[in-house]
């Protein structure tokens, strides 16, 4: 499978709705049946889009270390646009990714992992950690402006953006906590 299995996770995704939609259990939507995006050369699109005021999050399949200073998860994260997709496996995280336009998926050798742009606030943390949402992890040199997420205090909160961060089954599609 290579190093990069984003678009591998997107094809698990699509191909559980495909037959849960096949099963009736679950309504049709626009693209969430279908094969995952295409991507540019070797699995990766060509351009960036902004996760936040002043922060561009590179556009898929991209190592750890472009997205974040330290990745707990040491995953390679593809950005997904499909928010329709989200609707069918996490819908706590739907209206936050709706906000930013994406979400992503990162996968490492132990398992999958679905990432909700957002800031370390309770009012961007997806059904308030309660699903598994519990891991925050700040954008690229966010971590630079705190010295612990103890110590953060709202108005340096409401500046970082970063990603909530919780486990993904890629057979069930549960999601729990990191």
């Amino acid at each position: 499978m290579g190093t990069s299995y984003g678009p591998y996770v997107m094809y698990i995704l699509s191909q559980l709705m495909q037959k849960r939609q096949a099963a009736g259990s679950m309504p049709q939507a626009d693209g969430a049946g279908g094969p995952a995006p295409e991507a540019g050369a070797a699995g990766r699109p060509e351009s960036t889009q902004n996760a936040g005021p002043g922060h561009a999050v590179h556009a898929a399949a991209s190592p750890a270390e472009q997205l974040f200073d330290y990745d707990e998860t040491g995953s390679d994260w593809h950005r997904e646009t499909n928010l329709e997709l989200l609707k069918h496996f996490c819908r706590e995280g739907y209206a936050q990714a709706s906000r930013h336009g994406h979400f992503l998926i990162g996968n490492n050798q132990s398992g999958s992992f679905i990432a909700i742009p957002g800031r370390f606030l309770l009012e961007d943390q997806p059904a308030g950690g309660r699903t598994g949402f519990t891991l925050w992890q700040p954008l690229r040199g966010g971590e630079a402006l705190y010295s612990g997420l103890e110590e953060m205090d709202e108005d340096t909160a409401r500046q970082i953006y970063g990603y909530w961060i919780a486990a993904l089954d890629s057979r069930t599609l549960e999601i729990s906590e990191v």
